[in-house]
């Protein structure tokens, strides 16, 4: 409403320089264009998608996406060597003492300095994918998100085990061949581009990964697993006559997995935060029947329904985060441990809810074991 109101303003010949100034702030850098707003619309308008054209129109780094986007393995090592600087620091300066000098160049900076906080992760190594053998076992192709290839636990999570490891044994454990697509750490779905407005290098690199998982599945005759749920959307839209088997991490456990674990539910109280793309992909109730499967306590807290992190607006604008979640600590207190399905989603999760959050296949992991045959 504002957006059309600046364009009547200005075809009206009225000077909108002040009301366009702090809509950047209120309508555009605190968007987390999740979509999520399209739900609620009686006709599906998703304004997210207009805040997206509108930050198009304010990207001008190309040269730098275009180089990111054909470097992107030298890129993640370079944010694998940030995240080592961060954790230096933590343990040279103190948790404390680096997240309050963290929050002050944050704010001078206007969001260019990530803001660290206790739920930051530590630096990922890099995978090393094994070769794959022929057996009897199906096949299953693993794409590690980024994000994940990226991102390992925060310092002081009480779980230390990386996303990838513990997907990969919850895969085998189910009796499954894990294959990955050559190149992975090349990779990349584009979403982190098309949210920043470089829609084109966006979908190079989702046409990239597409051919890529096309040529690991043999066709599509595999089925495909991605560990983060928003990627996981970022490519089952749009795929016209490409044959991809793509699962996110609910439906692959849901629909693959069930018939392969013998689950015993824990009495420890878990947090479940459904994610905006598994609400998009309609896997809400799915995800929370898999945790009530998991646990015989399950919190579902009310009136969060996005996380406010959005990628990296958990770093850069983190009173978005701070905001969308400030009810959180309250309805999580007596939990022992919250889950999602986004590795990002879950940094302000933790942060803010005072529990670790972790990955669904953790806590599937931890009350299952393999169904004798």
């Amino acid at each position: 409403m504002i957006w059309r109101d600046i364009q009547a303003k200005k075809r009206a010949g009225v000077d909108t320089t002040e009301l366009e100034a702090a809509y950047e702030y209120q309508g555009i850098d605190t968007c987390a264009a999740t979509g999520l707003c399209a739900q609620r619309c009686p006709v599906g308008i998703n304004t997210g998608e207009l805040v997206k054209k509108l930050r198009s129109r304010k990207a001008t780094h190309t040269k730098t996406a275009n180089w990111l986007e054909g470097n992107f393995a030298t890129a993640l090592q370079g944010a694998r060597f940030t995240l080592h600087v961060a954790n230096g620091a933590r343990m040279l300066l103190g948790a404390p003492r680096l997240a309050k000098l963290s929050a002050t160049l944050t704010r001078l900076s206007k969001g260019q300095v990530p803001q660290w906080t206790n739920a930051m992760p530590q630096p990922e190594k890099a995978i090393r994918f094994s070769p794959v053998v022929s057996d009897a076992r199906p096949r299953v192709v693993y794409l590690a998100a980024c994000v994940s290839r990226v991102m390992g636990p925060a310092a002081g999570d009480k779980e230390q085990m990386s996303l990838y490891d513990k997907t990969r044994g919850l895969l085998e454990k189910a009796g499954y061949q894990v294959v990955f697509p050559d190149n992975q750490d090349s990779l990349c779905c584009g979403q982190p581009f098309a949210s920043k407005g470089y829609a084109e290098q966006g979908e190079h690199k989702r046409q990239e990964l597409i051919g890529a998982l096309l040529h690991a599945s043999r066709g599509g005759l595999d089925p495909i697993y991605c560990d983060t749920s928003p990627c996981t959307l970022r490519l089952v839209q749009d795929l016209g006559e490409v044959r991809l088997d793509l699962y996110d991490p609910v439906r692959f456990i849901r629909t693959h997995l069930m018939d392969r674990l013998d689950f015993t539910p824990q009495e420890a109280p878990i947090a479940v935060h459904v994610t905006c793309s598994t609400q998009h992909l309609g896997e809400s109730q799915a995800l929370i029947d898999l945790a009530r499967k998991c646990s015989n306590n399950v919190v579902i807290p009310e009136g969060i329904h996005c996380c406010g992190f959005a990628g990296d607006k958990g770093f850069t604008t983190p009173e978005l985060n701070a905001h969308s979640l400030r009810t959180l600590k309250d309805a999580v207190q007596h939990c022992s441990e919250g889950i999602s399905t986004s590795r990002t989603c879950e940094i302000g999760l933790t942060q803010h809810g005072g529990i670790d959050y972790h990955g669904l296949v953790y806590l599937v992991d931890r009350v299952t074991r393999a169904r004798a045959n």
